[in-house]
């Protein structure tokens, strides 16, 4: 079956830092005339999702990645040590002072203010391409769905927001949970997407799609022996999401997938290997999109 570009849905899948390997697949599509008609994201395929479909080109994302630094988009919710240490005397009790702990090591404001700096504050309802970004409601435990074309029929356990801001959605689909902290949002409290869909395919073809490309990230064989907590939840959250991403593959034309580069989170200095990575993944995988594409 050939479709039209417009029919060709893109689903980037969440893998924290490893999201800078999607640039380099946008890069790929566009020098070879490509443009999705749909783009849905999960977690840091969010993140790139909403910047693309808000018309930032994927060499502008490129600069971008190769710029930053791990404090422009990175804020701790712990203050000082002092403060943790002032915490642990007052309360006594480690498992008591849990209680009483932020519920995220990190914010995620940075992240949204740097969405809507490079946005211009967009709302996903200005968003020229056809969007969606997954996140979870841990209240509820409902998948929720931010997009400018909701789907035709209603999607059982899912909730439909149509009017965010770009910025704040972002930051609620990048929400790790236990890394970042969750995201309150009309009476819900929203996190990373991946627990519900870790790449976007259902959500691609719900939206419209006829046929979809999914960028998977979700690392696969060994890996690296984790060390620090951040690592642990990271680690944690790639191995409950392996299965979830596997029955969401299966509903895609054609799969990509980029070298897996163990980079920490908040670790740039890989910026240029996972983007290169993500190129050299879209061009081996060219000649079938050509021949899903006409």
């Amino acid at each position: 079956m050939r479709v039209r570009q417009r029919d060709l849905g893109l689903a980037l899948g969440g893998g924290s830092m490893l999201g800078i390997s999607h640039i380099g697949v946008l890069e790929v599509l566009e020098e070879n005339g490509i443009r999705p008609g749909i783009v849905t994201g999960t977690s840091a395929g969010g993140y790139v999702a909403a910047m693309y479909a808000a018309g930032v080109s994927p060499a502008s994302m490129r600069k971008m990645a190769l710029e930053m630094k791990r404090e422009d988009i990175f804020e701790s919710n712990f203050r000082t040590g002092t403060y943790i240490r002032m915490m642990f005397r007052v309360f006594g009790d480690l498992l008591q002072l849990m209680t009483v702990m932020p519920r995220g090591i990190l914010n995620g404001d940075r992240i949204r203010s740097h969405v809507d700096q490079c946005t211009d504050k967009k709302n996903i309802t200005q968003a020229p391409l056809p969007l969606g970004l997954v996140a979870v409601d841990l209240n509820s435990g409902n998948r929720v769905v931010f997009t400018n074309r909701p789907p035709a029929d209603d999607v059982s356990g899912t909730v439909i927001v149509r009017d965010i801001p770009l910025g704040l959605a972002v930051q609620a689909s990048t929400a790790i949970p236990g890394v970042f902290e969750p995201v309150s949002f009309r009476g819900m409290l929203l996190v990373d997407g991946g627990v519900a869909e870790a790449v976007p395919v259902p959500l691609a073809r719900q939206m419209g799609a006829r046929t979809v490309t999914a960028v998977n990230l979700i690392e696969r064989g060994s890996v690296v022996e984790p060390q620090g907590i951040v690592q642990v939840i990271l680690r944690s959250a790639s191995v409950i999401t392996q299965q979830v991403a596997l029955r969401d593959l299966a509903a895609a034309d054609l799969v990509i997938h980029p070298p897996v580069v163990q980079a920490d989170l908040g670790d740039f200095s890989h910026a240029t290997e996972l983007i290169d990575g993500g190129r050299r993944a879209m061009l081996e995988a060219l000649p079938a999109l050509h021949d899903l594409v006409r």
